[in-house]
């Protein structure tokens, strides 16, 4: 008898069959991980920039302020020109656009629309102020809030 190598065809398509049953188990998973992952970046995305804010108001001595337009469903950072009251704002960054899937809104209890900026002063204080992103549903995935006396962002 000659040395045979190779799978049969019947060891062929098992293998196939066991494949196709695991991808369908996983496939849900990595769908929601996924969108998931887009709340969660656009959650982090606006705590940086809030960040950015503060740190920048405390190493220029000038006021600075993220501006969020929530209809247009972006943010951006500016510069006073003064440490307190400024009246006058220049663009320091440029618009940062949120994904589609990302729904946001304001307030503690995340029923705003209405557009709003976070003033950081130079003393390390901001204004509270409170963001939700949600999902498609409008289900509230994560709030990222600042804090008024340390001006300090937080994503809960």
């Amino acid at each position: 008898m000659k040395n045979q190598r190779g799978f049969s065809l019947a060891e062929t398509l098992m293998v196939l069959a066991i494949m196709a049953i695991l991808s369908a188990i996983a496939l849900p998973s990595l769908v929601t991980w996924r969108s998931s992952a887009k709340y969660k970046e656009a959650a982090w995305g606006v705590a940086s920039g809030l960040r950015l804010g503060k740190q920048l108001a405390l190493s220029t001595n000038r006021e600075h302020r993220m501006e969020l337009d929530l209809d247009g469903r972006r943010y951006r950072i500016t510069r006073g020109n003064l440490p307190s009251g400024s009246t006058a704002w220049t663009s320091v960054s440029a618009w940062t656009t949120i994904p589609s899937e990302v729904n946001w809104s304001s307030g503690a209890a995340c029923n705003g629309t209405a557009d709003f900026d976070v003033i950081f002063r130079p003393n390390g204080t901001a204004e509270t102020e409170v963001l939700c992103v949600k999902n498609s549903s409008n289900a509230v995935q994560y709030t990222v809030s600042v804090n008024a006396t340390s001006g300090r962002a937080v994503i809960d």
